[in-house]
């Protein structure tokens, strides 16, 4: 075999541009962690090989004890796509088919007839989240440990909210009869199930999923939530089951990376199997996994966000990237760094969002301030919100506002801190503020 050697200018110009893509991705990074918008681990693997992993912030504030690659995150909704990977397997095993109709495996539950296993994994079936039929909080049973056939019974009663497969609807509960349906076939509990078939084979040994409150999970990250526009507490303690089959997973940055992997080089479930996963079966969404263009290339990813955690997981397939951000902050920011070190990858160009702590003066703050009235296509039907001004800082009904600088003497654009939104205030010619973009929908202010 003939044997190729690179210059050593080549392949010094090569490393320099390694490192600068590492110190980029850092600085991108460091302002978030800063402004305690951030913490937890980053993960960007190419081609098999990790090109850049580190840890921010810590675990355990209490404590002082720093989060490290192998601090391990609850994944929120991340957590679907090991359900739906479990799911093809039995199928792969002929132990089910993606046509059965739900009552075969739940004879009792009312809308079996009406659904398949596809509606189910497609997010298509038009079943109520809990909670949404107003007859249980649904806050109040994540204090409590459950199973799927549990967590059932509080909306196997519900009438469907639309025709099955007409509409896209992110609901917990076609999650959790998926998972329910694992252990009856399998006569397992869904984490054994998940351990024995995905987690074990794949060596991903920091990954889990919680069968209730008494179990103790080492190194696992304490989560946080925002609170004012630069500060964090304690969130809420929930149990994990209560989340069953859509949300109970924790897991490693390098874990996940392990399962990228597989999705790479068609293992654990055949080529055709994951074909079908990242299938878009309407609104870009696949199996548990959102099928979206970015940067013109084929995005997989999926999001999660739940009490005290946020996540990102992001393939590119045709580029064998994979971005993975875990954070125990209850601060949806994940995706959008995810999506921003993607760039740095690519060498696409990206807005860094330029946060500031920066005050806001009575005048420019008193500017903004009112009622503003979203349209029907809004996150909720004709919302109105709320923006105040307080000691040098805005807010909105949902939370914090942080100030974004552009360079310019008055600020006009904000990020949301929870959910991490995009907010842009509208002047009309006289200079007065009419309008408010928030994520790019349109609420008109109101008149005192």
């Amino acid at each position: 075999m003939k044997k190729i050697f690179l210059p050593l200018s080549s392949i010094l110009i090569f490393s320099f541009s390694v490192l600068a893509q590492i110190k980029e991705m850092d600085a991108l990074i460091k302002p978030y962690v800063e402004t305690n918008n951030f913490s937890g681990t980053v993960l960007v693997a190419q081609n098999g090989k990790i090109v850049f992993s580190k840890a921010y912030g810590q675990m355990n504030r209490s404590y002082k004890l720093m989060n490290t690659t192998q601090t391990k995150f609850y994944l929120a909704s991340v957590s679907m796509i090991f359900t739906s990977a479990a799911i093809m397997k039995l199928a792969e095993e002929k132990k089910l088919l993606l046509e059965d109709r739900v009552s075969k495996y739940l004879p009792d539950y009312k809308q079996g007839n009406n659904l398949t296993l596809h509606n189910l994994l497609s997010q298509r079936s038009g079943i109520p989240a809990i909670g949404d039929n107003k007859n249980v909080d649904y806050d109040s049973i994540t204090k409590f440990t459950h199973t799927p056939s549990s967590l059932i019974k509080y909306f196997k009663d519900d009438t469907l909210l639309f025709t099955p497969n007409s509409k896209f609807n992110h609901s917990r509960s076609d999650y959790i009869i998926l998972a329910y349906i694992i252990e009856k076939i399998t006569g397992k509990t869904f984490g054994n199930y998940l351990k024995e078939t995905i987690f074990d084979p794949l060596n991903m040994t920091h990954t889990g999923h919680s069968a209730g409150e008494k179990e103790i999970v080492p190194n696992l990250a304490v989560g946080y939530a925002a609170i004012g526009h630069y500060a964090v507490e304690n969130a809420y303690q929930i149990d994990w089951s209560s989340k069953t089959g859509h949300g109970s997973i924790y897991s490693t940055a390098e874990d996940l990376n392990k399962f990228a992997t597989a999705i790479f080089n068609n293992s654990l479930l055949s080529k055709q199997s994951w074909e079908k996963i990242f299938t878009d079966y309407g609104n870009n969404v696949g199996y548990a996994w959102f099928i979206r263009e970015h940067l013109n290339k084929r995005r997989l990813q999926m999001n999660g966000r739940s009490v005290g955690f946020s996540s990102y997981f992001g393939i590119y397939p045709d580029d064998k990237l994979a971005v993975i951000v875990l954070s125990n902050n209850y601060i949806s920011l994940p995706p959008e760094i995810g999506k921003q070190l993607a760039a740095i990858v690519f060498r696409k160009p990206f807005t860094k969002t330029n946060i500031t702590t920066a005050k806001l003066s009575p005048e420019q703050g008193n500017h903004f301030t009112g009622k503003y009235k979203f349209d029907d296509k809004f996150y909720i039907k004709n919302f109105e919100m709320g923006i105040s001004f307080k000691d040098g800082n805005l807010s909105c009904t949902w939370g914090a506002l942080i100030p974004v600088d552009e360079g310019k003497t008055r600020f006009n654009k904000f990020i949301q801190r929870d959910y991490w939104s995009d907010i842009e205030f509208i002047e009309n010619s006289k200079g007065e503020i009419e309008a408010i973009m928030l994520d790019g929908q349109k609420g008109i202010k109101l008149k005192n």
